[in-house]
């Protein structure tokens, strides 16, 4: 349990807020209320008035105010928070049990709407989180997540770091999936590639050099381009 939690104690973060309301209290003494949210009034007696702080108290009188707070958490909040003698974390967005964790990653299940629970495998690097059916499949969603914002010269570098060889064979699967991190190409357009030309994620497989041969003159051919630069100038 102690490798599940710190698997997804990198959700915790914290945030402010401010809220108002009215109260009041009964009982024999000058006193003074207070309602949701920070804030209070006071009073001597039947009265009113405002101010700000946390508070709550007796007396006779009503009062209203603001103020701020924080609040922290780490994946789960409102809600299911177990099924089944395992407890439901809020990863990524998503309720999910996780049921083991190795290195980083984790197998799980979302938990759906009608309490069903859909196997899953579980990726994370750095507070980054993805869901895949497979282990491979969670992987290659964190690897899109994580480089959607980074420069084209850091996309290239990532690339040219993950396929070392441009004269080995990679999978068709991992090559799709690394043309999102080259050129932040859609989903939609990789499988239309692949269907005008007849491939086979499941089962083809191409060097760098074919890779490169075959989408330079599709999207993001230009960065394609400059990436064929960079193999003739290292091999």
């Amino acid at each position: 349990m102690e490798t599940i939690e710190e698997f997804v104690r990198v959700e915790s973060g914290y945030g402010d807020g401010s809220g108002d309301g009215s109260g009041y209290g009964s009982g024999d003494a000058d006193g003074y209320g207070s309602g949701d949210g920070s804030g209070h009034g006071y009073g001597h007696g039947d009265g009113d008035g405002s101010g700000f702080g946390d508070g709550f108290g007796f007396g006779f009188g009503h009062g209203s105010g603001s103020g701020s707070g924080f609040g922290f958490g780490f994946g789960d909040g409102d809600g299911i928070k177990s099924i089944s003698g395992n407890n439901v974390y809020k990863i990524d967005g998503v309720d999910t049990v996780i049921y083991s964790v190795h290195g980083n990653i984790a197998r799980g299940a979302i938990l759906q709407s009608d309490l069903t629970l859909t196997p899953c495998y579980i990726a994370k690097e750095g507070r980054n989180f993805a869901h895949g059916d497979t282990a491979r499949d969670a992987f290659n969603a964190l690897q899109e997540k994580l480089y959607d914002d980074r420069t084209e010269q850091e996309r290239i570098a990532a690339f040219r770091e993950h396929f070392p060889d441009a004269d080995r064979s990679y999978p068709a699967s991992e090559l799709f999936v690394w043309h999102h991190v080259l050129t932040g190409s859609c989903r939609a357009g990789r499988e239309a590639f692949c269907l005008d030309h007849g491939i086979d994620k499941s089962r083809d497989a191409f060097t760098i050099r074919e890779f490169i041969d075959m989408t330079a003159e599709s999207y993001g051919g230009d960065t394609v381009r400059k990436l064929a630069g960079m193999y003739k100038n290292n091999n």
